[in-house]
């Protein structure tokens, strides 16, 4: 039976569902939650009852509701993401979020999967629960002007790490369950660490940059992605000559595992050669970015990509452009929200962030549009 958790002040920042980590006894909590569905009611015909139901000596009729917690101040303010959406599942306005993402595409974002069991987990939900769709589905909905089908779901993957191939590709394939992924080409067939990876490692190295200011570590992949990117460049040339150590090699995708990936059943689409932030770029790197990319998975795959993921999820007008002179179906964004079933734009199309170690209760918040409303609120309140 699920039972009340401490919740977040109103005050507190939002944390991005990537950066979330699991709280103690989230894995029970899953598992508890194993066979319920998105109407957060326990199976078996049990009723959720306050603390005090099992002290009253006299006969109940009908138990009282449980109380919706409200969020708490002082001390209670730090607490974790999922925590956060532990309460948020049992808020009174729940079941109209839910009703309404019926009627809604869901597109989640994952980065990587770094807990198998949990997505495993989570992709045993969608299928239960929802409506899986593919790349092409979406695309043919697009073409033919046909809305998707009730509660329809597509499982998306930014920036491909081996994790697509090792643990998503499997959990995938043995469920059913259709996906894509967009990758970052010039990372193909090397051994590069993504580049934010490599900057946060030689800041912690020694690495300086005059353009940083020598800030805190922590702030560093903040003040890069806010520099224009010749500017980004540089520095992260700067930290290169001047940290004390190189960052470890990180394996990458090949393009003999892009076409395993496709032949499961994992779509590959577009992220630009190397990830810049392409609100930060001119004219012409926005589409050397692109058309780079474009031209390199058409030689890898034989066909050219109909997909394409904005780096950082940031819709950019000049970006949109360039796809629609290279034929792309489907653009996608990280603005964490939920979209229609037949896409107003198709170069513009929401999706939801995710984690694979995302709680069920959280996951359930997210699915719903409650928690990326509830978040959309905080930030307009602060």
């Amino acid at each position: 039976m699920p039972t009340p958790v401490a919740v977040p002040a109103a005050g507190t920042a939002a944390t991005s569902p990537t950066d979330g980590q699991p709280v103690a006894g989230q894995a029970r909590a899953g598992q508890a939650l194993a066979g319920e569905a998105f109407t957060g009611q326990p199976l078996g015909g049990q009723s959720l009852t306050g603390p005090a139901a099992g002290r009253s000596l006299r006969p109940v009729p009908r138990p009282a509701p449980l109380p919706v917690p409200r969020p708490a101040r002082g001390a209670d303010a730090a607490c974790p993401a999922d925590a956060r959406g532990a309460w948020l599942r049992f808020a009174p306005v729940q079941p109209l979020f839910r009703a309404r993402a019926a009627q809604r595409l869901a597109v989640l974002a994952y980065h990587g999967v770094t807990d198998p069991r949990s997505f495993g987990a989570q992709l045993d939900r969608l299928r239960r629960l929802a409506t899986p769709v593919s790349l092409a589905a979406v695309q043919q909905a697009v073409a033919e002007r046909r809305p998707l089908p009730a509660r329809s779901v597509l499982v998306t993957f930014d920036d491909a790490d081996r994790s697509v191939l090792t643990h998503a590709l499997p959990a995938l394939h043995e469920r059913g369950i259709p996906a894509a992924a967009f990758v970052i080409s010039e990372l193909i067939g090397t051994e590069k660490p993504f580049w934010w990876h490599e900057a946060d490692f030689l800041a912690r190295h020694g690495g300086r940059a005059r353009s940083l200011d020598c800030g805190h570590p922590s702030q560093l992949l903040r003040r890069l992605k806010a520099m224009p990117d010749p500017d980004r460049r540089r520095s992260l040339q700067e930290l290169r000559v001047s940290a004390d150590r190189r960052p470890p090699g990180q394996d990458q995708l090949t393009p003999a595992d892009l076409l395993a990936l496709r032949e499961g059943g994992v779509a590959i689409g577009n992220h630009t050669q190397g990830h810049p932030c392409l609100g930060r770029c001119d004219d012409a790197t926005v589409r050397a970015e692109i058309t780079g990319a474009h031209e390199a998975l058409t030689r890898w795959l034989g066909e050219p990509p109909t997909a394409f993921a904005y780096p950082d999820g940031g819709h950019d007008p000049r970006a949109e452009t360039v796809l629609q002179e290279l034929g792309y179906r489907l653009g996608f964004l990280s603005d964490h929200r939920l979209g229609p079933r037949l896409p107003n734009h198709p170069l513009q199309i929401s999706r939801l962030q995710v984690d694979s170690t995302t709680s069920t209760r959280r996951f359930d918040t997210i699915l719903s549009g409650l928690e990326p409303a509830y978040r959309r609120w905080r930030g307009q309140a602060a």
